[in-house]
């Protein structure tokens, strides 16, 4: 069974002990901050609900989320809306902890409003919430939950996100150019583990050495006790499966105190591992699913020019794929309906869904796996402070 399914515990668990509580005040409830839309408790307007990391240890990535979901926002009910009706957005923040999203959950089932989610940043914590949408026939979209067993609580849990499986073969794949005996370091955490289970097992089919492996926790500030035996069984490159923040460590760590010169792969495409690498994430290549500077893709291209217009920088990852979410669920709204019922309808006929990652164009669903098979990784490198798409 799933790595995930204590999570789903979690929430069955909570919708058990939570429930009666939040029916009595259900009209009470609403997100932790300010809806996207100003009539966000009116008629003319329905809402998706937003479980994400506002606060806490990834609340980098909740900041590019809402800016990905907000700029979506404007642009779908500058199009019309939705059927007729204004979409507004409600916030929930969980810190993307699996105990608070079991917890917040039943909050947006009460919301009538509320005729979709999205969220959560990891898949753990998605996945303790997803068994509360799935026994009220709310959609789940996990727009950024990557675990390939993520949609395994049921039909109305879905997600466009390429899985963990397809981000590590290419990325094993890309090392294998370049490398023939690595070291390779990564989260102690169930998403790491899973991750890199799925890289190793790519590396021995490609022929790959692994002189040196090791796990490190989130919050570590000091890597070089496993960093020091990486450098020291001389391999061709160094490669890191973890998020943002501590791929810069890594790397900081390889570069300035142990005097690596070798290869780097990992980190993520955010600006705050940019920030904190520095010089020394020129070089780096990453898997990733959007280039703002080598999309081809018209509608793609108008986004990377609005997004920048607004925020003054180019989108990466993070805030396309929230970006894509909304208009993905706004699409489906104006397919069929939008309620709840009407939502899921459309993730299960409509083929045509706006696709602003990859090679553009659109996609469609895996009715089996509720996934987005066509949806393929692409190679990023860091060249002068900026990613640029890659080409093995």
């Amino acid at each position: 069974m799933s790595i995930f399914n204590r999570y789903i515990r979690i929430g069955v668990a909570s919708t058990i002990a939570l429930g009666t509580a939040f029916a009595a005040s259900a009209c009470g409830l609403g997100g932790d901050s300010s809806s996207a839309s100003s009539g966000s408790g009116t008629s003319d307007t329905v809402n998706i609900g937003v479980i994400y990391p506002k606060t806490g240890q990834y609340a980098e990535y909740g900041k590019l989320f809402e800016e990905g979901f907000n700029l979506a926002i404007e642009k779908v009910n500058a199009d019309g809306g939705v059927g007729g009706k204004k979409l507004g957005l409600k916030y929930f923040d969980t810190q993307s902890d699996p105990k608070q999203d079991a917890a917040v959950a039943p909050k947006l089932v009460a919301d009538k409003s509320i005729i979709a989610v999205v969220g959560d940043y990891a898949s753990p914590a998605s996945s303790a919430a997803s068994p509360i949408f799935q026994q009220a026939g709310l959609v789940h979209y996990g727009f950024n939950n990557s675990a390939p067993t993520f949609t395994d609580t049921g039909d109305h849990v879905w997600t466009p996100q390429i899985g963990q499986d397809a981000y590590q073969k290419a990325n094993a794949d890309v090392v294998a150019t370049k490398a023939k005996k690595i070291s390779v370091v990564y989260l102690e955490n169930d998403w790491g583990k899973q991750a890199y289970e799925y890289f190793k097992e790519e590396a021995k089919k490609n022929g790959t050495q692994i002189v040196y492996e090791s796990s490190y926790l989130a919050d570590s500030t000091d890597l070089s006790p496993i960093l020091i035996p990486a450098r020291d069984a001389k391999p061709d490159a160094v490669v890191d499966i973890g998020y943002g923040p501590d791929g810069a460590l890594v790397l900081n760590t390889l570069r300035d105190k142990l005097g690596y010169t070798g290869s780097f792969f990992g980190g993520q495409e955010t600006k705050e591992f940019l920030d904190l690498a520095g010089d020394n994430a020129d070089g780096t290549i990453i898997t990733g699913s959007f280039s703002a500077t080598g999309t081809k893709d018209a509608k793609a291209q108008q986004f990377v020019k609005d997004f920048k217009a607004k925020y003054g920088n180019n989108p990466g990852n993070f805030e396309v794929t929230a970006y894509q979410a909304i208009i993905d669920l706004a699409h489906a709204a104006n397919k069929t309906e939008p309620t709840r019922d009407g939502i899921q309808k459309a993730l299960q006929t409509v083929t045509d869904f706006p696709l602003y990652q990859g090679n553009g164009g659109t996609f469609t669903f895996n009715q089996k796996t509720r996934r987005a098979d066509s949806i393929k990784p692409i190679l990023l490198i860091v060249k002068d402070g900026k990613f640029l798409q890659y080409e093995a």
